[in-house]
């Protein structure tokens, strides 16, 4: 009796308590006399209700049932418990015998703790989106916001210019076509950062005229792209192109001192290859200083669609980045391991 768990003694054929001890009819909210004579259904939600004939089917073939269930008390209150039980003969009679334990308050906490974690994934996620804004403000504020303040530096000064000089105007015009129009590319990236689709959905040389337009526009630095066939790639293979030629665009502005950069891209059949090179001061690829991840990234990219990835380069000569896929490569990959050469 003095008992915290229930034991309820169920007759086998019609489900009635035979018996139980306080405790059960207690938690319950019977009086134990009361408790007496109720059927299951009386005391358990009926969502619970299906697993009866598992308990029945496993008491008689000799298991030990055990479950998860909603029992209701008696004004109605839905509590959780944990059933064990087994067949038991008292007077007899076949019965089944089961310890019922409530764990309303681990159930509660379980739930609370769940609550928490979806609580503070939103928040992780909420901050990852305000961070991706932050990010997006800042280029538009670094590139698109300087290039068109420049642009407008230029047009306010051209016409005096042109009156006293128009050879130099005509360069301050050319000067003028090229922001606004790297200007134009970068929103263009922008936008693709926003509505991923538009990776996908676009052609890979426009993509690509657009990145270097946006190199242009920033650095003044010519960028030259050639397209060799034509093709098209699955989505995935597309996206990494794009993101390696991306990457190695970002790293030309920042470290290369170039004056020239070239683009290639090759189709052939079932296959695809991506040329970045530049005339710039060049580095030593095994020695790449710490803090510059733009290479690792983008092995990451080739090596998620099974491509290959060679970098080229030496100080006082340029770079060249290649980036290689087609479905044998991908093929002999996969049975490789996913090891490719850095």
């Amino acid at each position: 009796e003095a008992m915290s768990d229930g034991l309820i003694l169920n007759d086998m054929e019609t489900g009635l308590v035979l018996e139980a001890n306080p405790a059960a009819a207690a938690m319950h909210g019977y009086g134990h006399q009361k408790f007496i004579g109720l059927h299951p259904t009386t005391f358990t939600h009926p969502d619970s209700q299906r697993l009866f004939p598992g308990y029945i089917q496993t008491a008689q073939s000799g298991g030990i049932f055990q479950a998860e269930a909603v029992h209701l008390r008696r004004d109605g209150t839905p509590f959780h418990v944990e059933v064990r039980g087994v067949a038991f003969i008292y007077q007899q009679r076949p019965c089944l015998l089961s310890v019922i334990r409530d764990v309303s308050a681990r159930v509660q906490n379980e739930q609370q703790l769940a609550q928490q974690m979806a609580a503070r994934i939103r928040e992780q996620a909420s901050q990852a989106t305000l961070q991706e804004r932050q990010r997006l403000a800042q280029n538009l504020h670094d590139a698109v916001n300087q290039s068109l303040f420049s642009a407008s530096l230029i047009a306010e000064v051209l016409p005096r210019l042109w009156a006293r000089d128009p050879e130099e105007a005509q360069q301050s015009l050319e000067d003028l076509r090229r922001l606004t129009r790297g200007a134009m590319a970068e929103m263009r990236g922008l936008l693709a950062e926003l509505h991923p689709l538009v990776l996908t959905d676009s052609d890979l040389g426009d993509l690509l005229r657009q990145l270097g337009d946006a190199l242009t526009g920033r650095t003044n630095i010519p960028v030259e792209v050639n397209l060799m066939g034509k093709g098209s790639l699955p989505t995935d293979v597309q996206v990494a192109f794009y993101r390696v030629c991306q990457e190695a665009l970002n790293n030309i502005a920042k470290h290369a001192w170039a004056d020239r950069v070239e683009i290639d891209l090759r189709y052939d059949t079932n296959a695809a290859e991506l040329h970045i090179g530049d005339n710039g001061r060049g580095f030593d690829p095994t020695h790449v200083p710490a803090g510059h991840y733009g290479l690792s990234m983008m092995h990451e990219r080739a090596k998620t669609i099974g491509a290959e990835l060679t970098v080229a380069s030496q100080p006082g000569q340029g770079a060249e980045i290649v980036i290689r896929w087609n479905n044998h490569l991908k093929e002999e990959l996969s049975m490789n391991g996913g090891r490719q050469e850095p």
